[in-house]
């Protein structure tokens, strides 16, 4: 009894248990669906209240839902990528456990996205994107905000790649899909994507359209002044105005602290060291050309060499040949060392590419390929011949099946000849049992004519002889039982299957009768009954064939 109790109290605390985990799991769920609503308005408050859960308590569905959240704010706060594992988790979650969901849309872009931030610049960044696509134009109700997500990176993967044209067309479709979303930042990004795709081969005239939309977001959406800036500065730099370019510079410098996106201070100084050059303010220039070489955060860059230069040339210009010459050996150097690296990278892909293990590895493969294709076409030879002698043997089952039917209507031609003789003979058999039966009617009268005499005078002579009358008359009428046929003969003269059983033997005698073309007189001659009689008879028996629609033929004169 008390084994039993307790365990009830168990079943009742694990009911309680799993009910409670239900609700916090939803209580969560709800929770992290409010702050995606928000994520892309305030990136860091989401990206500050996803630091306050411990991913490790969730149950799997909210752990990859928080995944994908935490991955997305920090690419909208500008936090390095140093590795894909967590959005790879989240996307391989989805893939297994909900492939239909918004979710795994999102992460399989984001994958590329991460990879991209990361620098990676083969197919790995494509495929997860492409894949993405696919599922996006299978869906019946599609977010234009990851239609939009979708197609703005795959432009810009073609955009790094100098795929210009394939890169427009993809920012057309990430514009448009920004408009219906109705997202002001998602616009601008798209208008600065097309802008940056068309100043490269230099189309001024459709890059002045979109720096013109652009600058209309001026002191309109925080943190994008500087990329306005930035293009207004690049627009006058092609255009020969350095007047004007420096002017977006300086601007440009007085915004960058108040940037969250890690901007690249060196770069800038070396454009306004650049612009100044271009002014012949040698001194301003050569100022911010030392500012630009002191603030380089990654010294192994292999562009470093031109800070050094840029350093020289106007030391050179300004007649200081000494420091001149001092930067030209330190750009020297840099630039050495910048060929040397990447001679070593061309020497490993060159390895990579001649290697002899590889030249192995493809030899194998091809005869591989090779044998594959032989034993395809062995496989295929064999299904061929399977298949004539799948289609001889059909043949033969048919010609066979022909024989037998051809060989089934000789017979039932051949039966039907001899019913049809047969008929023949039971008609003249009708007769001569019409004639009989007469004889007997007439003999009936005269012995009832002749036991007339002996009622009275001799009543046991009456008594045997209306005797034999009676008997000859019972046997006449249980004719129908004494010659009563099978299924299979009533078949074979009427034509009729009685698979319900609805005639009797009278009825089945009177149709096999029928079959033989006997008339009413006959049939009334053979049953022993009345000519009137047989007419009801045959009467009901026509309703009863016509009620279960069966062949009327015999009854047609």
């Amino acid at each position: 009894m008390w084994r039993l109790f307790f365990f009830f109290l168990s079943v009742v605390y694990l009911v309680i248990c799993y009910s409670c985990g239900n609700k916090a799991n939803e209580h969560v769920y709800r929770q992290l669906s409010s702050w995606d609503s928000m994520i892309d308005s305030m990136p860091q408050l989401v990206s500050d209240s996803l630091e306050m859960i411990d991913a490790e308590d969730l149950d799997w569905p909210n752990r990859a839902y928080y995944g994908l959240l935490k991955v997305i704010s920090d690419d909208k706060t500008y936090v390095n990528f140093a590795s894909d594992s967590l959005i790879n988790s989240v996307s391989d979650y989805y893939r297994v456990h909900d492939p239909k969901h918004n979710n795994y849309i999102r992460a399989l872009a984001y994958q590329g996205i991460v990879r991209t931030r990361m620098g990676v610049r083969d197919s790995t960044v494509f495929e997860p994107l492409r894949e993405a696509s696919k599922l996006f134009l299978s869906m019946q109700n599609p977010d234009p905000s990851i239609g939009y997500l979708i197609n703005y990176f795959l432009g810009n993967i073609h955009y790094t790649n100098r795929s210009n044209t394939v890169a427009d067309e993809y920012f057309r479709k990430a514009l448009d899909y920004a408009r219906q979303e109705w997202d002001s930042v998602h616009l601008f990004d798209t208008y600065l994507a097309l802008y940056w795709n068309e100043m490269v081969p230099k189309k001024i005239e459709t890059g002045k359209l979109y720096l013109d939309t652009l600058s209309s977001f001026y002191n309109r959406l925080p943190g994008k002044d500087y990329f306005i800036l930035n293009a207004q500065s690049i627009y006058y730099d092609v255009l020969g105005e350095p007047e004007k370019a420096l002017e977006r510079e300086k601007e440009l410098l007085q915004i960058t602290y108040t940037q969250k996106e890690n901007i690249d201070l060196s770069r800038l100084y070396y454009n306004i060291s650049d612009r100044y050059t271009g002014l012949g303010q040698l001194d301003s220039a050569m100022l911010y050309a030392q500012m630009a070489i002191g603030s380089m955060q990654d010294t192994t860059y292999r562009q470093t060499y031109l800070y050094y230069q840029n350093v020289a040339n106007i030391a050179e210009k300004q007649g200081n040949l000494s420091l001149s010459n001092e930067y030209l050996r330190d750009a020297f150097s840099l630039y050495s060392e910048s060929i040397k690296d990447r001679l070593d990278t061309r020497i490993v892909e060159l390895e990579k590419k001649y290697d002899l293990t590889e030249a192995e590895n493809e030899t194998l493969r091809a005869r591989q390929q090779n044998l594959r294709i032989v034993i395809g076409a062995l496989l295929l030879v064999i299904v061929l011949i399977i298949i004539l002698m799948y289609a001889w043997k059909v043949r033969r089952t048919t010609k066979l099946r022909l024989v037998q039917a051809e060989y089934k209507m000789e017979q039932q031609e051949l039966q039907a000849r001899i019913l049809k003789d047969e008929a023949g003979k039971r008609k003249w058999l009708l007769q001569l049992y019409s004639h009989i039966s007469g004889r007997l009617a007439f003999l009936q009268g005269e012995f009832e004519s002749l036991t007339q005499r002996y009622i009275s005078s001799n009543p046991k002579v009456y008594y045997e002889m209306e005797k034999i009358l009676k008997n000859t008359d019972i046997d006449l009428r249980d004719i129908t039982k004494a010659i009563a046929t099978d299924d299979e003969t009533f078949y074979a003269y009427t034509r009729l299957k009685d698979e319900e059983g609805i005639f009797n033997a009278t009825e089945k005698m009177m149709l096999m009768l029928l079959a033989c073309n006997a008339d009413n007189r006959q049939l009334a001659t053979f049953m022993n009954t009345s000519l009137e009689s047989i007419r009801v008879r045959k009467s009901q028996l026509k309703r009863k064939m016509q009620e279960k629609n069966m062949d009327m033929t015999l009854f047609h004169e």
